[in-house]
């Protein structure tokens, strides 16, 4: 009997549980309905009225389904903006517009349907998959819904299913469109190449002449010209400016010690499985099965109909579990099988993956690391207690040599260009702020990524300006040397290339070429020229080429073209999958396109003033 209880009660948690998300898919964060009616039509198509209710239910669908995907609640105001409110306008127009077409070719589906799908719904039933009715009739009354409402959803739904298919089913794409496509992405190839550096030419390139230098610094002003600054003077403060000047005694760090004790005083875990059975005598006879090897734990999960993360505890210390089951777990010192032990949910067998030892760490050895915590906390507290203050100077119309002089703020300058990242402009809000800042602009208060905070005016604009010759002399000596040693390589490429159309090798050559088998156009190699791939699948069969790229030049000759072979065995299942995919885009864009001349020959109204009501009244 005791049994029995247990397992009735292992069922019911588990039920509830689902009723729980359930519930939520029928009413959405607690709407039932809002304005002065949940019937009060927001639109219609046709003869085809949205009601509040239906509204409501799809917006908050729509939010709850975002903050999943984004990990963290989403407001209805933060949804409008992402521009969820319009899409389940459309969402519900849509199916306002299948629903009328269904109601005028008297497309609909039978009772028996309807009861079927009640019947399959995972949470109106007990773990033995029998239809609970306590758990309908519970689920239905939170949702504010009668047995003919929800009747009446799942009907429309299959409906809407119904018509949908039968717009879409015939469309199916034959081998045609996935033949071409993989005659491109999957034909291969196979290839040599070897770059051509400078160790590979005679002699080293020789230094330019004066003339030269002269002509190559004219002909590229660009190159030798400064970039066009922002003179700034600025006044800034960070959290390392105060460490040294901010003391911490023991009794504020042992109290910090306490408020982290579960970082440095961890108590023993241990990573366990729980399986949870009906009765102790069902959880003892499949222990002895495992421990007799007839079977395996995994196994016993599986024939129950469950996967290992459903019975995954993760993690777990004393406190976690009953007194029964942390006694059994923590008994053990190494991995292995503990049970049968009772637990909330029933007779459980705990396998235990992993032992985890308690780790204490004392005040003493933490001492360091919680006085440099302290200090950075205060010290940033400080400056955050301080902004006031300087906004109240800066407002007064003090100058940042005056709030430097009567803050602990520092003032510095600094010539900024776009791409500077050194210094104070190591930081990414002063980046931002001095692209922008014009002459005009009054300093105002900035915070800072690590807790600071900081303040800049611009002085002024220094133009661009070329530098003289002897400044950069040896930038241009640099630069021509590195132009004429691409030429002579492009030089040395181009008789390589006629060489080996000629039918020399590489090697012949007495280059060392990288040996390419089975490339793909997706394909990308380390070191070659990064447009060698795309150049490779432009060559034909044997063709020689001179590819260039990134300071990189290389020859590159096809030893191998390997078409998509349609006929191998493994590309039936290829083509296969491609045309299932092609003819789903195709049946979405179909219907997309079908429920809009739905909607055009019935006509819209939308009552935007009970909308804009709706989204005021909602939480």
């Amino acid at each position: 009997m005791t049994a029995n209880l247990r397992a009735k009660k292992s069922n019911n948690t588990i039920v509830w549980a689902l009723l729980a998300l359930l519930i939520l898919s029928l009413t959405g964060f607690g709407v039932r309905s809002v304005g002065s009616g949940g019937s009060q039509a927001i639109g219609s198509v046709g003869d085809e009225e949205i009601t509040v209710d239906a509204y409501v239910r799809a917006l908050n669908s729509q939010l709850r389904a975002l903050s999943e995907r984004l990990g963290r609640n989403i407001t209805l105001e933060q949804g409008r903006a992402l521009g969820v409110d319009q899409q389940v306008l459309r969402q519900v127009l849509v199916t306002a517009a299948v629903d009328g077409e269904n109601a005028r070719i008297g497309l609909s589906v039978g009772d028996g349907r309807v009861k079927e799908t009640l019947l399959a719904t995972e949470a109106f039933q007990s773990l033995s998959g029998a239809f609970d009715k306590n758990a309908y009739e519970y689920a239905l009354q939170n949702a504010n819904l009668s047995p003919r409402d929800y009747d009446e959803i799942i009907r429309g739904q299959s409906s809407r299913s119904m018509l949908q298919t039968s717009v879409v089913a015939g469309i199916q794409a034959n081998d045609t469109f996935g033949v071409a496509l993989m005659s491109f992405v999957g034909e291969t190839r196979n290839f040599r190449w070897a770059a051509l550096s400078s160790d590979l030419l005679a002699e080293p390139t020789r230094d330019p002449t004066p003339t030269e230098i002269e002509a190559l610094y004219k002909a590229m002003p660009e190159t030798y010209t400064t970039a066009e600054k922002s003179r700034i003077t600025y006044v800034h403060l960070t959290p390392d400016m105060l460490i040294d000047s901010i003391e911490a005694d023991d009794a504020a760090l042992k109290e910090l010690y306490v408020m982290r004790t579960d970082i440095y005083n961890i108590p023993a875990r241990r990573i366990a499985d729980r399986l949870v059975f009906g009765s102790t005598q069902d959880a003892q006879l499949a222990l002895d099965d495992i421990t007799a090897g007839t079977t395996t734990f995994d196994a016993v999960v599986t024939a129950r109909g469950l996967t290992l993360e459903d019975i995954d505890l993760g993690e777990v210390s004393r406190d976690d579990l009953t007194t029964e089951a942390a006694e059994a777990l923590f008994t053990l010192t190494q991995p292995g099988l503990v049970g049968p032990v009772d637990t909330d949910l029933g007779p459980a067998i705990f396998r235990v993956n992993a032992v985890l030892q308690a780790q204490n760490t004392s005040f003493a050895d933490a001492r360091s690391e919680l006085h440099t915590e302290y200090v950075a906390d205060r010290a940033r507290r400080q400056i955050l207690d301080s902004i006031t203050d300087i906004d109240d100077l800066l407002a007064g119309g003090a100058t940042l040599d005056e709030l430097a002089a009567e803050t602990d703020m520092q003032l510095a300058s600094v010539d900024y260009s776009a791409g500077d990242a050194t210094g104070i402009a190591a930081y990414q809000e002063f980046r931002t702020l001095a692209a922008t800042v014009k002459k005009e602009d009054f300093p105002e208060v900035q915070s800072l990524s690590d807790g600071g905070i900081f303040a800049l005016q611009l002085e002024e604009i220094i133009d661009p300006k070329l530098k003289p010759l002897s400044e950069v002399r040896a930038d241009v000596i640099r630069d021509w040397q590195t132009a004429e040693t691409a030429k002579r390589l492009r030089e040395m490429a181009a008789k390589v290339k006629v060489d080996l159309e000629a039918g020399q090798t590489f090697e012949a050559l007495a280059l060392v070429p990288s040996v390419e088998t089975d490339v793909r156009r997706e394909s990308f190699i380390q070191t070659a020229p990064s447009s060698l791939v795309t150049d490779v699948f432009a060559m034909d069969d044997r063709a020689v080429a001179v590819v260039e790229g990134e300071g990189l030049i290389a020859v590159v000759q096809i030893t191998d073209i390997s078409p998509f072979n349609e006929k191998a065995p493994e590309s039936a299942e290829i083509l296969t999958g491609i045309s299932a995919q092609y003819s789903q885009q195709i049946g979405e864009d179909i219907f997309v396109a079908y429920t809009a001349a739905l909607q055009d020959a019935a006509g819209i109204t939308i009552n935007q003033a009970l909308i804009g009501n709706v989204h005021n009244q909602m939480p």
